[in-house]
Formats: C-alpha cells, sequence, structure tokens
C-alpha cells in the first residue's frame, strides 16, 4: 500500500468512508485533513470533525492532547493527501487516458477547443480546467481551482472513470505541480503552451517558474509511468518550449507546433474577423470562432491533442469550428450596440497587450479599457499593467479586481506607477460604476475592453465573496443605454 494514512487506520481497524479536508462534510467514519492554509487552519476544526464522526485526523501538527479519534501526525501533508486519495479512490489516473496542459497562457481556451475536436471524434471527453469540471460533456461543478487539490481531484476522476471517459483534458497549474496534487496521475500526453510573467509572488524567479511547469514532463518521463503511448505537446515558438524539446527528443512521442519556426503542425495564411480567425494546417483549412493570432496557437495545441488521442486531422479541424467561444476569452457583449464590447480574462500586461493586438485590426474608432489586479498577489505586474493598458487605450477606467485583504488604494499606486505621464485615465473603485461609465462613454465604432475577470461570477473583497459578472454587468449597462 503506497498510503502511510491509509496503512495507519487499517492498522487500527478502521475503514474509512469517506476522505476530506473540510470538516463541514464530516461524517462517520470519514478521515479528516486538518490542512493550514492561507485564510483558514484546518486544526482549528478538529473537534467539530471528531463531534461529527471523523475515525481519523491527519495533521501537520503533532497531537497536544487526546481527540477522541485516531491521529496522524503527517511530514509532508500534500505527499499523504495525494497517496491516500489516489488509493482511496481506486487509483482511476492509471486507467483514464489524461492530456496535461501547462503554461502562462492558453490553458482554458485549449481545453475548450480539445474537448470538441474529440467530442467530434466520438469520444467521451471529460475537462479539469479554470471554468469549471466537466464530466463527459456536462459540468458538474464551478472550479475553485484551475488543478483541484488532491482529495477532490481523484474523487473526479473516479467518476469520470465510472462514466467511461475515454479522453481527458485537464489544466495542470504550477501551483498544483508545486504542490503535489497531480502527484500519482500519470499522464499519457503533456502540452506546453508558453511562459510569460505570472506567479512571481509563489515562484520568484522565472527558472523556478519554468522548473515547476517541467515537473509536468519529468512525469512524463519517470520510471512510475508505464503508459505506452506517452507523448509530448510544445510550442515550438516559445524560447523554454525549445528547452523542453532538447529535453524529451527521443525519449517520448514528441509533436511540435508552431507559427514561426518550423514544426510538425504550422499555420499560415491566417485571416483574422470579428467573427473568428481562419488559417490553413499543412495545407488544410481550419476555422475557430475566436479572435487572434494567439488563439491560432491555441487551436494548433488542441488539434496535436486530438490527433494524440487518435483523431484524424480532418476531423479534428472541424471539431476546433464547432466552438463557439470560451467563456471570458475575448468574449464579445452584443445586445445591438453600434460599438464593440469584449470580456477577457487578461491579468498580467502580456495578456492585456494580446488583447489590444487582436482588436487593432478592427479599430475604427476609440479603445476604452476596464481593469484593475487582484490584492494578494504578484505587485510586480501592477505597473506594467499600468502602463500598457494607457499606452493602448484611448481611456482607462482603474478598478477593483478582487483586491481580497489587500487595501485598494496600494492596489491602485502600484499600478499607478507605471501610469506616470499619462493623463488618459481616471480611478473608479467601484466595479460596476466602473463598467457602466465605459458603456456610457462608448461611441459608435468605440471597442470597450473589461480586462481581468473573464468568465468569473464573484468578486472577493476583503474576507467576502460577492457574485459579481462583468458579462452581465456589461449586458444590463448596454440595455440601460436603450440600443
Amino acid at each position: 500500500m503506497i498510503s502511510r494514512v491509509l496503512a495507519f487506520a487499517a492498522s487500527r481497524g478502521i475503514k474509512p468512508t469517506e476522505l476530506t479536508y473540510n470538516s463541514a462534510e464530516v461524517k462517520a467514519g470519514y478521515v479528516f485533513f486538518a490542512l493550514k492554509g492561507v485564510h483558514h487552519d484546518g486544526n482549528l476544526f478538529i473537534d467539530d470533525a471528531v463531534k461529527k464522526g471523523a475515525a481519523l485526523i491527519v495533521s501537520a501538527q503533532a497531537p497536544s492532547r487526546e481527540y477522541g479519534a485516531a491521529y496522524f501526525h503527517s511530514d509532508d501533508m500534500d505527499r499523504d493527501m495525494a497517496d491516500a486519495a489516489y488509493e482511496f479512490y481506486k487509483r482511476p489516473s492509471d486507467a483514464l487516458c489524461i492530456t496535461g496542459v501547462t503554461g502562462t497562457k492558453g490553458k482554458t481556451s485549449i481545453s475548450y477547443l480539445a474537448e470538441a475536436a474529440l467530442q467530434r471524434a466520438g469520444k467521451k471527453v471529460s475537462v479539469l480546467g479554470t471554468v469549471n469540471y466537466r464530466i463527459n460533456g456536462k459540468a458538474v461543478q464551478e472550479a475553485p481551482n484551475t488543478t483541484p487539490l488532491a482529495l477532490p481531484l481523484f474523487k473526479l476522476l473516479r467518476q469520470m472513470q465510472d462514466a467511461h471517459t475515454e479522453a481527458l483534458v485537464m489544466e495542470v497549474s504550477s501551483h498544483s505541480l508545486e504542490q503535489q496534487r497531480v502527484r500519482h496521475i500519470h499522464f499519457d500526453t503533456a502540452v506546453f503552451t508558453n511562459l510569460q510573467r505570472d506567479h512571481l509572488d509563489f515562484h520568484h524567479t522565472f527558472e523556478n517558474y519554468f522548473a515547476a511547469k517541467k515537473k509536468l514532463f519529468e512525469e512524463l518521463l519517470s520510471a512510475d509511468n508505464t503508459k505506452p503511448h506517452k507523448t509530448a505537446i510544445i510550442n515550438a515558438d516559445d524560447p523554454y518550449g525549445q528547452r523542453l524539446i532538447e529535453m524529451l527528443r527521443g525519449h517520448v512521442r514528441l509533436i511540435t507546433y508552431a507559427l514561426d519556426s518550423p514544426a510538425d503542425y504550422r499555420a499560415a495564411d491566417i485571416a483574422e474577423s470579428l467573427s473568428g480567425t481562419a488559417f490553413t494546417v499543412n495545407g488544410l483549412p481550419g476555422k475557430i470562432h475566436l479572435l487572434g493570432r494567439h488563439n491560432v496557437y491555441n487551436a494548433l495545441a488542441a488539434l496535436c491533442i486530438a490527433i494524440a488521442n487518435g483523431a484524424d486531422e480532418k476531423t479534428a479541424l472541424l471539431g476546433l469550428a464547432d466552438l463557439p467561444g470560451v467563456p471570458g476569452r475575448m468574449e464579445r457583449i452584443d445586445e445591438g450596440q453600434d460599438f464593440f464590447v469584449f470580456v477577457d480574462f487578461a491579468y498580467t500586461d502580456e495578456s492585456l497587450q494580446r488583447a489590444y493586438q487582436t482588436v487593432k485590426h478592427f479599430k475604427s474608432g476609440r479603445i476604452i479599457t476596464v481593469f484593475g489586479c487582484g490584492g494578494d498577489r504578484d505587485r510586480t505586474k501592477r505597473p506594467l499593467m499600468g502602463h500598457t493598458a494607457c499606452a493602448n487605450s484611448d481611456w482607462v477606467f482603474l478598478t477593483n479586481d478582487n483586491p481580497r485583504t489587500e487595501d485598494p488604494r496600494q492596489i491602485f499606486a502600484d499600478i499607478e506607477k507605471g501610469m506616470d505621464g499619462f493623463s488618459n485615465y481616471e480611478v473608479e473603485p467601484d466595479r460596476r460604476a466602473a463598467i457602466y461609465k465605459a458603456i456610457a462613454k462608448a461611441q459608435a465604432g468605440d471597442i470597450v475592453i473589461i480586462a481581468g475577470k473573464g468568465h468569473e461570477q464573484t468578486q472577493k473583497i476583503g474576507h467576502e465573496v460577492l457574485p459579481f459578472s462583468d458579462q452581465q454587468t456589461a449586458r444590463e449597462a448596454i440595455r440601460g443605454r436603450g440600443v
């Protein structure tokens, strides 16, 4: 038995009925993992879990007293959760055909595109990603994390196996790789998109960030991974992708994609419009209902995923064209108005710049931007985003974007360091008011970009999580104009 926790339970005659780190879920026979997180310490809820019938407590803290339940002192909670979940849910990752997608940008769009391509090929496809978790095309829950923690992750994998999922596409974040959430997940296919500035508050340096991403491909090479057709799909236009290509060449099946560099699948003849993007891949025609050159990269990655999972090229390309759009990724808000409104998940300077590059071909009026930066997150990107917004917009509304427990005034001050010398902006802390002001300011032919939150349906202010949708707010504001 791999799991020390379950071996300990067995030695005490305990037969666990379920695993959880949420004391509110505990019932008789549960194993309760007392996780210490950023905002909550599970050790404070041990008594509550015991009262509800927990048979075993697992904690990184040594017990200070008797709790009325068996107690396992863990020296590595991340490892012990993954080991226990893998065993308890009967090793579902061994049987599933799993594709992991990592990189700074593109993971969500790639997962949606790959799902569409594989569905067109007749496969039952499940997806774990930033927007939600889907089993064979049906959303089962919104996503609290891009990659779930080990306990809910393996539970979902068990459900997917029981539902006869034939292909799983999952976004794999750098945090999940560092925190061992995907320990014991043996990938059939691993995909690398790109590496850009993000999460440096967690990783501190680009090399650390890359090292975290590289773990996905090291798993692909590990002796523990006995999957028969291991495949790496790499963006050959990215310099970090080139480093991975050198590392992987000759060890696994390697598929490369690119727009500029030599690659197995290379796009050309790119034609952009507000209804989508057309291109050719190795001479075959393709089309997606997504905007921008960057989404051609995403389409190529999805095409390669479909091919690695047994689809033929023509069928996969038809599947890419089936997808109407991706929530919160340059999502057009159209209520019949004579100006354009897009909601995008851009929350770094690179992704914001990409949004501007996407619309500049169609610009006939002004560009108006609504954006902010998240609190309790990487501060280094804030002035860069401020500069990018002002340099590419005719007017900017600087507003809140999940300030969390940080003082919004400090966030604005950080952003405004990059706006020094610009006068084309105003600070409107209320995000709803900022969106309404942007919509009211727009004239015929203008383009409004509401950036940062994308698909999110909440706003995190202090310790409160409040309902909020950029899409709904924009629609209400447009309708309020009487258009």
